[in-house]
């Protein structure tokens, strides 16, 4: 079985199909060259399937083909669509439209159409994805396990033995057999390693790096979260917020919360930490820090220092070049990390600083570095026996010069910052000059390149431009007639409108009137009907009386109420029972009856001719109560009544004039309603006349804008063309321009150095000469030749004068050299002046509080080292002014 599989591995995964073959086909079908190229289409059986159903096809010339979206056993068409190579990590794949290249290995087709569809089912188990728990049974080749599935199928695990049992991942499934990748034990163990975090509690004194998630709650000054199951307080500082990682270390822990400060922040990982050491290293060996004194002049205390051998006949002796020793970097950067910590800490504690290095190499160094960390003193002449013991005697020397050092710095200062301004515009001069020649420069190119294809370039394009800039102008200018000619229709349309809604509005007010009279009309029309209705009651009443022979009597509306309001209950009993009385109406309908009679009286003198004299005297003579109650069968009724009844005639004329002037209101309301609907009608024209005259507008803006920037735009391009024609002539002195960075602040120096320190020069002769002027040739001569030996001597010291002994004795002394400055670690010794110390092979680490071994002879590691101590000086007197500036805030 093993060599079978083997035969298997080592076979081509495409086979010609019977009656079709493996080479390039056209649309025609006929046969091509080996050579392959996109756009070609293929006859192929799918005989591998990759990840996301992605089939494999290997192709006699080795690339290997991937077509998506088919089955194992598939017989398909397929068009090349890309050629690529899968790159490593630093590499980008590059696609080729061309013909294939020979490091390309992949190519990927669409399908074109399927000519036979086959499902060659492997096992149901099997799937691309799918994870499996299995165990190795057999050896396969090259380091890999056989795991067969069933008798015509098994799976490959690469990298693995007989009997091992690991979880798979299928990869590639071939018609006989799989392969599969191990699964990282990492994904594995997932669940686990979180269910183990559940139970895991943390201990005292133990540091974590953890992350401080974004939901965690701040609380006073802690940050609280959980943590393996536990609450954390992590204490704020370092200038930590949410979603820093941090290196912190757990102070307190109690049974359900645990107290931690942080130690870090940010914390590297080992990698970059290596990556860091090695690149320190490198500088260092750049820097020439290993380099030792002679071997016979080695200190036996400086061997835990030194490189020593680990192999050989020689195993733990000193490493030794060009019979000097080789000091371990390794040990001098961690001095160094130990040593730029407790710098950093003196500095932010505000304590001064003594920088000692007499050496040549080192002594302007030292003087520089010194100015630079501001509070500090230098040493770089000569150290003096008791320059710090006999403090008084020192101290007396120093104030013969101080007012002249004081002038000088004064001078000194002012010439540094006119330097430095004069330096910088030279500087931004110089990479504005850069950036801009070398951005003409690539145009200038472009511009021979184009001239050398066609020499008539700027007059064809100028002629081009010039066309197109008169045709801008004419179209622009049609443009502003249609504009001027649509702006006087708008015009016209907005003074048509204004008059249509003042007619509207009239006509508006003048239907509101209308309506309210007719309004009127019909509340009368309907008061009148409902009176005509009495009245008409009440003439029946009266024919009834008349044609039954009963007497009507007409009485005054008090002579009525008396009746009504009789003295006693059964008067009126008998009174009811021989006389009817017809009731007067309700106050409202009387003050209708009395507001109608007092319309018009004409109506009523016609209808009294009417009336008989007998009714007349009746109604007229006085009617005394008895012999109304005497009197049988009678109607009684009020006056007011009986002369309503004549006045129906009129109300019906009235009602009939009523009847009329309505209609006729409604006539003209419905013309009012035509006229409005007319003037709106005309009006929603308008509008839309208005609105497409708006659009009509909108565009012609929106196309004379274009046309603006257009015309812009050739502007710009017409003077591009002759700065163009003007860079042509100005290249030739372009060329010396685009040179490097370096060179360009080479020059810039070289300047400084020729032109412009010469003339700020100051003579500091002349402050001696002043301080001289009244005294003698020989006595200034001798004054001078001394003040000039003290300023070499105790220049750097001059401040020192201020200080009392003890500040003297707090001073952190920086030492350059220890066999050659001695007399000065001696003293610092004696004072208890804490001492860094550079020290070479030659030197003794335990006269030293803290030792860095480096080459103390070499100018770079001098320079390497007092650089990186005065990088850590100046960031923790920063820090320091920071702090110093927060309290004072608060406590104001």
């Amino acid at each position: 079985m093993q060599t079978n599989y083997k035969q298997r591995f080592t076979r081509t995964a495409s086979t010609p199909l019977r009656g079709q073959s493996n080479v390039n086909e056209n649309n025609n079908g006929r046969k091509q060259s080996s050579k392959i190229k996109i756009g070609d289409i293929f006859s192929l059986k799918i005989n591998a399937l990759g990840p996301k159903k992605i089939g494999l096809v290997e192709l006699n010339n080795g690339l290997t083909l991937l077509v998506p979206n088919t089955n194992l056993g598939d017989i398909v068409k397929v068009k090349l669509e890309k050629v690529f190579s899968i790159p490593s990590k630093n590499q980008k794949v590059k696609f080729h439209s061309a013909s294939l290249k020979e490091r390309s290995k992949y190519a990927l087709g669409s399908v074109v159409q399927v000519l036979k569809k086959t499902n060659m089912s492997t096992t149901t188990e099997v799937e691309i994805g799918k994870i499996l728990d299995l165990t190795i049974k057999r050896k396969g080749p090259k380091n890999s396990g056989l795991v067969p599935i069933s008798d015509n199928f098994t799976i490959i695990v690469p990298n693995t033995k007989v009997g091992d049992t690991v979880k798979v991942e299928i990869t590639k499934i071939k018609a006989t057999y799989a392969f599969g990748k191990i699964v990282s034990t990492k994904l594995v163990n997932e669940k686990s390693k979180i269910q183990n975090e559940k139970t895991y509690k943390l201990t005292k004194n133990k540091t974590y790096n953890i992350l401080i998630p974004s939901n965690a709650k701040s609380v006073a000054n802690f940050f609280v979260f959980k943590l393996n199951g536990n609450l954390l307080f992590v204490k704020k500082s370092l200038g930590i917020q949410f979603g820093d990682s941090a290196k912190i270390l757990i102070i307190r822990t109690r049974e359900k919360f645990a107290i931690a400060k942080i130690l870090k922040l940010n914390p590297i990982s080992n990698f970059r930490k290596d990556l860091i050491v090695k690149n320190e290293i490198k500088k260092m060996i750049e820097s020439g820090i290993h380099y030792g004194e002679r071997a016979i002049r080695c200190n036996a205390n400086m061997r835990s220092y030194i490189w020593l051998r680990k192999k050989g006949r020689n195993k733990k002796r000193p490493f030794l070049k060009r019979g000097r020793h080789v000091i371990n970097l390794l040990k001098t950067r961690l001095c160094l990390k130990k040593a730029f910590i407790q710098l950093a800490k003196y500095a932010y504690l505000g304590q001064t600083f003594l920088f000692v290095g007499t050496k040549k190499p080192a002594a302007s160094l030292i003087a520089r570095t010194a100015v630079l960390s501001q509070t500090a003193f230098f040493v770089n002449s000569r150290w003096l026996g008791g320059m710090l013991t006999n403090w008084k005697t020192i101290l007396k020397s120093i104030s013969q010069i101080r007012p002249i050092l004081k002038e000088k710095q004064k001078v000194i200062h002012n010439l540094l910052e006119k330097r430095q301004k004069i330096k910088e515009h030279l500087f931004n001069k110089v990479n504005m000059l850069r950036k801009k020649s070398r951005k003409l420069m690539i145009k200038g190119k472009k511009l021979i390149q184009q001239l050398q294809k066609n020499p008539n370039y700027f007059i064809q394009k100028s002629q081009q431009l010039m066309k197109l800039k008169r045709l801008f102008l004419i179209q622009s200018k049609n443009l502003m007639e249609n504009y001027s000619n649509i702006f006087i229709k708008q015009e016209k349309i907005l003074n048509g409108t204004k008059l249509l809604k003042e007619k509207e509005n009239k006509l508006m007010q003048q239907k509101i009137y209308l309506k309210n009279m007719m309004q009127n009309d019909k509340n009368k029309l309907i008061s009148f009907k409902k009176l005509f209705l009495i009245g008409q009651e009440l003439m029946k009443l009266k024919q009834q009386t008349n044609e039954s022979g009963n007497v009507l009597w007409a009485i005054s509306y008090e002579k009525f109420n008396q009746i009504l309001n009789a003295p006693s209950q059964s008067e009126k009993q008998n009174s009811i029972k021989t006389n009817s009385i017809v009731p007067s109406p309700s106050t409202e309908i009387l003050y209708k009856i009395l507001s109608t009679m007092k319309i018009k009286l004409e109506p009523l003198e016609m209808s009294y001719n009417k009336i008989s004299n007998k009714q007349m005297n009746k109604s007229k003579s006085a009617i005394s109560e008895s012999n109304i109650q005497n009197t049988a069968n009678n109607l009684i009724i009020s006056k007011l009544l009986d002369k309503f009844t004549l006045y129906l005639p009129f109300i019906k004329n009235y009602m009939n004039l009523l009847i009329q002037r309505l209609q006729n209101c409604n006539f003209i309301y419905e013309k009012f309603n035509q006229d409005l609907q007319q003037i709106r009608e005309k009006l929603n024209d308008f509008s839309k006349l208005t609105n497409n005259i708006e659009k009509v507008t909108n565009n012609i803006e929106s196309q004379f804008l274009q046309q603006i920037f257009l015309f812009n735009k050739l502007n710009q391009k017409l003077r591009l063309l002759s700065s163009e024609q003007r860079l042509l002539k100005f290249l030739p002195k372009l060329r010396f321009l685009p040179t490097t960075k370096n060179k360009m602040y080479e020059r810039v120096e070289l300047l400084m150095k020729k032109f412009v320190d010469p003339r700020m020069n100051y003579p500091m002769d002349q402050i001696y000469d002043q301080k001289l002027r009244l005294t003698s040739k020989k006595i200034a001569a001798t004054r001078k030749q001394k003040w000039q030996r003290l300023e070499k001597y105790f220049g750097g010291v001059t401040q020192m004068s201020k200080m009392s002994k003890a500040q003297i004795s707090n001073n952190v002394a920086i030492i350059v050299g220890q066999q050659e400055e001695m007399n000065a670690v001696r003293e610092c010794k004696k004072l208890g002046i804490k001492m860094f110390t550079i020290i070479d092979t030659n030197c003794n680490p335990k006269l030293s509080d803290h030792v860095i071994p480096a080459n103390d002879d070499s100018r770079t590691s001098i320079q390497y080292m007092l650089g990186q101590m005065l990088t850590y000086i100046r960031f923790a007197q920063k820090l320091r002014r920071k702090v110093a500036l927060k309290k004072s805030l608060l406590f104001l």
